[in-house]
């Protein structure tokens, strides 16, 4: 009988295999089969899409967008640092490096990225624990050349022996900058605490140390052989988007992609928990690099992905994170204790498994009282086991996503296809673009498994904080941490605390859109003027690329000449605008949740900017101002407040070493700067009675600006700006604050130290006497040129650091070009030696540019400025531009395109040889020395030392 079954069923899978041979037979073209066309998108997609799978068994995902400005591809593996070898940790990591050093036919390690830069394009390429990536963009006609290119380096990269060092080099440069980061920082402690026979628990990002030859574990053979293993078209999938048909799309992946080899080769699978019951029931302690005070709880949860559809994590996530009245968040606030709460599952952080995350941000109360904030948290989530699995909440979660799924805010770039190459390795075909906004299932036990998961005694709980006591230190990053094992009566005395507390379920959400009504908006452009009036402007657009869509933007400024005019001015303004959004967090996530965005900044005064659907949008407007106006401004909350800034000022010097540099050079153009010394000072002495009579005073005595764009009625939108203008002064004028112009030679350096290891070195040069917009047109084209030069010389061949870069520089009216390094082996001084040998290299490559290649770049330049914006947000960023600087005719971007289009070679040349070679204007250099004691570092000499961006600025407001 048993015989007999097998012979029925190996006739029955025949007869299917038969009839799938037909079924493919008919969708099967040289070199490739169409797998299907049929991929769930939003009625409003017009885009075509395709999945073919290669004869290498390479599936492929094409996208034919008649409308996409440039071109975009991807391709990924499902191989990351979870593969490494114990010899060789950071292997994954080095490979995605190497594969990129130069290949078979095209040798030369910057061909690609040289390529790129001369069509309009960049590349970028990112390891994680379970997968590899590749992906760039490139003006839609150079497509077919770049993905030659990458396949070629993913077919037959090189892997050349003698730029194994420099890669090595810069995979430990890349990792040193890493150690200022939390999140990196809180990766290795967390490999280090989990269970230690994991690949989980090794240092996943490699270093000389890891990466390095040893006995029986040569370095370069593990590379070959990882990439020979590994490297593996069945195991791969891409993505190429573009302007072109399908059926060209589909050829130009056969052509490329398809030559990359399948060894049928099966990726072993891991079987080792990442955490065991040894690992949870635990308290982490650790301190951080940036200035944060943080509860971080983890709870383990297995790979879910496959059941994508049921968002019950999703669900979970959505009541911890929400904000309505006496929710945990709304109490802990009120109490002072939090800042923010979020939630969140990450099913992949092991590979087969992951964890359930909950996130907090603390005040230094709520760190002083973290078992009352860990006993609400338990409190809360005991609440929604018993009484929140409610289908009103589900139902309001798949509306909200399936809105954000009809009308998506993508930005089709490298990050996208990016994306869409992940979601190609995680989800069914069919499911590619819609696998994150689909819930098709509420499942009520799956949800109520889940909550009956996040216990204590199932958690791993971090206190990231300053101060905390620690007794080890994490491998590299160098991170102070302490775990402990929470005891029995910890736990008990938790959970009789959580007892004690009580909290509400949410409300449903009041502002998700139900109004898609697109208005008649043939007569609504509308603008009081165009020429500046210090009594205020109003203008209204329409979208000229998203008409269709239920959705607009609207800026309102209330400007004036004495909000910032002062340090203890612009400190007001911050603490104002802090309390102001604690009161304002409710409304904040209701109407992020409901596909709208608020925010609030300074403009010359306070500026409100709301986007999103448009059906409450004048009316959250409103509600802001009036929230500034009304609420209780406590003696309790300016504590808060106070605390707050002091720790943003702090942030603000344990940043990146390269971050820093940048720092003095961003801010000179906000007339006036004032150092952070000096706003410290200031703080102490602020009273309630100062920010109240400085608010009172914002909020009258201020004139009105206002920019809307897309779905509104204008006399919608200039009713908002007239009911708001009669609320303000109407004899108060308001003048633009006079900009910086480099109108004479000099030089300047401003040097800073860190606590880092790492120096950097920014130095910036702006000519002087041209006008605003040449400089930035060649300041732009410049920097598109140089900038592969710059770091092919000083990053591959020179290995001077990781974070290498030129970049456009902007201070006021005037522009140049920077250059900047961050380093961990050379100081300012021997990096400023390497700048002043690259120079005149960059000159002679400037000037040996043919006529053609020269228009070529500047056609690339092009290119980019005449892109149609991606979203609204990006069209209403073109206008807002101008906005700020009251250049109410809106013509700078036309401007750029105009003068750009005339620039010739010889212009170009002149302005790099004015502002660098022979600099007639600003040379500054801002420099940043690394604590390194055992060596010792040397700065640039020559220039005229500045205490800091205020004392540069007032010199230059001088001149």
């Amino acid at each position: 009988m048993k015989k007999y079954y097998l012979v029925i069923i190996t006739a029955f899978i025949c007869l299917l295999s038969a009839l799938s041979s037909v079924n493919a037979n008919e969708n099967t073209h040289q070199n490739y089969t169409i797998l299907t066309d049929s991929i769930n998108k939003s009625e409003r997609d017009k885009r075509q899409y395709q999945v073919i799978r290669l004869d290498n068994n390479m599936k492929v995902l094409l996208i034919s967008d008649p409308k996409a400005a440039k071109s975009l591809a991807s391709l990924a593996i499902p191989i990351g640092s979870l593969y490494d070898p114990k010899s060789q940790q950071g292997l994954a990591h080095y490979a995605e490096h190497m594969v990129l050093m130069g290949s078979k036919k095209y040798p030369e390690p910057s061909a690609f990225s040289e390529y790129l830069s001369l069509h309009s394009g960049s590349y970028n390429a990112s390891t994680a624990n379970h997968r590899t990536a590749f992906y760039f963009e490139v003006e839609n006609s150079a497509l077919a050349s770049a993905l030659d290119r990458l396949a070629d380096a993913i077919a037959e990269p090189l892997l050349d022996e003698k730029y194994a060092d420099k890669e090595r080099n810069a995979v430990d440069a890349e990792l040193t900058i890493a150690r200022s980061s939390d999140g990196f920082r809180i990766g290795q402690v967390d490999s280090e605490t989990i269970n230690q026979n994991h690949p989980a628990s090794m240092f996943s990002g490699g270093n000389l140390a890891t990466l390095s030859d040893k006995e029986g574990s040569k370095l370069h053979d593990e590379l070959v052989k990882f990439h020979h293993t590994y490297y593996s078209a069945g195991n791969m999938v891409g993505v190429i988007y573009s302007n072109q048909p399908l059926s060209v799309l589909a050829n130009l992946a056969a052509e490329t992609f398809g030559r990359i080899d399948d060894n049928h080769r099966e990726t072993k699978s891991i079987t080792e928990p990442a955490i065991t019951a040894d690992n949870v029931g635990k308290m982490i302690y650790m301190q951080p690099a940036q200035p944060k005070k943080v509860l971080y709880l983890q709870f383990p949860i297995e790979n879910n992905v496959a059941q994508f559809a049921d968002k019950s994590d999703e669900y979970i996530s959505y009541l911890i994170s929400n904000r309505s009245a006496n929710t945990l968040f709304d109490k802990l606030q009120k109490q002072g204790l939090i800042e923010s709460v979020s939630a969140n599952s990450d099913p992949l952080r092991y590979g087969t498994s992951g964890v359930f995350s909950i996130y907090v941000s603390l005040t230094d109360q709520g760190l002083a009282e973290k078992d009352k904030v860990i006993a609400s948290i338990f409190s809360y989530l005991q609440l929604l086991e018993q009484k929140g699995i409610d289908s009103k909440y589900y139902n309001e979660l798949k509306a909200v996503l399936a809105l954000e799924f009809k009308y998506p805010d993508i930005t089709r770039d490298m990050s996208y296809v990016e994306w869409l190459a992940d979601q190609m390795l995680l989800y069914p075909t069919e499911h590619v673009l819609d696998a994150d906004y689909i819930a098709e299932d509420f499942n009520q036990q799956s949800i109520k498994d889940r909550l009956k998961s996040l216990t204590i005694d199932n958690a791993r709980i971090w206190v990231i904080a300053d101060n905390q006591v620690t007794d080890k230190r994490a491998y590299f990053v160098d991170a102070p941490y302490r775990i402990d094992s929470i005891t029995a009566k910890q736990s008990q005395d938790l959970m009789e605390q959580a007892a004690k507390l009580s909290f509400e379920l949410p409300l449903l959400n009041p502002y998700i859109a139900n109004d898609f009504t697109i208005e008649d908006t043939k007569a609504s452009n509308g603008q009081s003027n165009n020429i500046f009036n210090p009594h205020g402007n109003y203008f209204h657009f329409n979208s000229e690329y998203f008409a269709d869509e239920p959705k607009a933007v609207i800026a309102l400024s209330l400007r004036n000449n004495f909000a910032l005019n002062n340090a203890k001015n612009q400190v007001m303004f911050n603490l104002l605008d802090y309390l102001a959004n604690r009161e304002l967090a409710i409304l904040n996530f209701q109407a992020s949740v409901a596909g709208m965005s608020i925010s609030t900044q300074a403009d010359s005064g306070l500026m409100v900017i709301a986007s999103g659907f448009n059906q409450h949008l004048p009316n959250i407007v409103n509600q802001v101002l009036n929230t500034y106006s009304g609420f209780d401004i406590s003696d309790e909350g300016l504590v808060l407040a106070k605390s707050w800034y002091l720790e943003k000022l702090d942030a603000a010097e344990r940043v990146k070493s390269f971050t820093l540099a940048m720092q003095p050079v961003n801010v000179l153009s906000a007339v006036p700067y004032f150092d952070r010394e000096v706003k410290r000072e200031v703080v102490a002495a602020i009273t309630v009675d100062d920010l109240a009579q400085y608010r009172k005073k914002l909020r009258v005595d201020s004139v009105p600006y206002m920019l809307s764009i897309g779905n509104l009625s204008s006399p919608l939108s200039y009713g908002l700006y007239n009911e708001v203008k009669k609320t303000l002064n109407s004899d108060i004028t308001y003048q633009p604050t006079t900009e910086i112009t480099i109108s004479n030679k000099s030089n300047a350096i401003i040097s800073q130290n860190t606590a880092s290891t790492d120096n950097a070195l920014l130095m910036g040069f702006v000519p002087k006497s041209y006008d605003k917009v040449t400089s930035r047109v060649a300041s732009y084209l410049l920097y598109q040129i140089i900038s592969p030069w710059f770091y092919d010389q000083l990053r591959s061949n020179e290995q001077l650091g990781y974070a290498i870069f030129s970049l456009p520089i902007s201070i006021g009216n005037s522009n140049g070009i920077g250059f900047l390094i961050q380093s961990n082996q050379y100081d300012p001084a021997y990096i400023n030696q390497r700048y002043q040998a690259f120079y005149p290299l960059a000159l002679n490559r400037l000037n040996g540019l043919t006529d053609e290649e020269f228009e070529q770049y500047k056609q690339s330049a092009l290119d980019q400025l005449l892109a149609p914006p991606q979203t609204l947000d990006e069209e209403f960023a073109n206008y807002l531009v101008d906005y700020r600087q009251s250049l109410f005719n809106f013509a700078s971007k036309k401007q750029k395109i105009d003068r750009l289009k005339i620039m010739t070679k010889v212009e170009l040349v002149d302005f790099y040889r004015v502002a660098v070679i022979e600099p007639n204007g600003l040379t500054i250099a801002s420099q940043v020395i690394g604590s390194q004691p055992d060596k010792t570092m040397s700065g640039v000499q020559g220039l005229t030392e500045y205490k800091g961006a205020a004392d540069l600025q007032r010199k230059l407001l001088a001149n």
